[in-house]
């Protein structure tokens, strides 16, 4: 298959999958994913990104969510022989997996009570496969949407957990967030309810991420009806705005997965790449409709948004004054 990785020169072709996911049948949203990364493939894509949940959806109270998880990650070796294949590297979502670390799930993520659930603690994990096929890397969801504290663990309080299990000490909470190396250049990698909080793009960002990848499940009708009374596009905008503000802040480019479906039962979409300097990239989602878009992602917008702003440069001084610590 033809692939612009070959000619990679600081841009290239990303897919955006807004996948419809059905629910709870990792077989066909594993298909369908396959027939998409094909055809990106074989239209130049470098970059293959598919949403959070993609093989399930978000079904947690069906015994089955849980039950597939025992066995999801199975799933990662698919998807590297098929990058290997196609020569196309692929970040495939988010996959529900059981925390190896832990038998039980004894905290969901710091922010609320400790779980009373006595099954395995799953974790929402988002792996980077490179177009050779190798797992270069993944990141366990951090902060935790409200109805996933009593269904997920995330990634600190799984490693808080190791930690108590093997008597290990550590000073100060984990950093949950880590560049990864890849042949697109620095990723970092965030998923869905993450983007709220300014701090994990900056921490990605201060480790030398260009890029930051954000596998999303993101509907309309997960607020209060007095929340959506204040408008009917309350959490569109909210995604508008985060994605366009964490690009420019942070003189990186987004690429935003979300998932897709009918816009009556409360799907957003928006699938889309953000450019400082640019804002959402033409080609990308307006809407929740399911398919594939190819996105040109111009990684020079980067550098010159950087050259102008100078975020990073000024994150890097020792005398940088919002706290932030500089020890190795």
């Amino acid at each position: 298959m033809a692939s612009s990785y070959e000619t990679f020169s600081g841009s290239f072709k990303c897919a955006l999958i807004q996948l419809h996911a059905k629910p709870l049948d990792p077989e066909h949203n594993f298909a369908t994913a396959s027939s998409h990364i094909r055809e990106a493939a074989f239209q130049g894509a470098s970059l293959a990104v598919l949403p959070e949940y993609h093989l399930t959806s978000w079904v947690p109270e069906d015994p089955q969510f849980a039950i597939i998880a025992q066995t999801a990650y199975d799933y990662v070796a698919k998807y590297q022989e098929l990058a290997k294949e196609l020569k196309i590297n692929i970040v495939p979502g988010t996959i529900v997996t059981v925390d190896p670390s832990s038998a039980t799930a004894g905290e969901s993520n710091g922010t609320g009570p400790a779980s009373t659930n006595t099954s395995p603690a799953l974790l929402n994990v988002c792996p980077f496969i490179s177009y050779q096929g190798e797992l270069l890397g993944s990141y366990t969801k951090a902060n935790l949407w409200v109805p996933e504290r009593d269904v997920l663990t995330s990634g600190p309080a799984s490693v808080r957990q190791r930690a108590h299990h093997t008597h290990a000490t550590d000073e100060g909470p984990p950093n949950p967030h880590t560049v990864i190396e890849t042949p697109l250049g620095p990723v970092g990698i965030i998923i869905c309810w993450d983007i709220a909080f300014p701090e994990a793009c900056r921490s990605l960002v201060r480790q030398g991420a260009k890029i930051i990848i954000i596998p999303t499940f993101w509907t309309r009708d997960d607020l209060t009806p007095e929340a959506r009374n204040y408008g009917p596009d309350v959490d569109a905008q909210f995604l508008k705005a985060a994605v366009i503000t964490r690009s420019f802040e942070n003189t990186c480019a987004i690429i935003f997965c979300n998932i897709g479906g009918p816009a009556d039962e409360g799907y957003a979409g928006f699938s889309q790449v953000v450019l400082p300097l640019v804002g959402t990239v033409p080609g990308s989602f307006d809407g929740p409709e399911p398919g594939m878009r190819i996105v040109d992602v111009d990684m020079r917008a980067v550098d010159v948004a950087e050259e102008n702003y100078k975020i990073r440069e000024d994150l890097a001084r020792s005398d940088w004054h919002y706290g932030y610590s500089h020890e190795k």
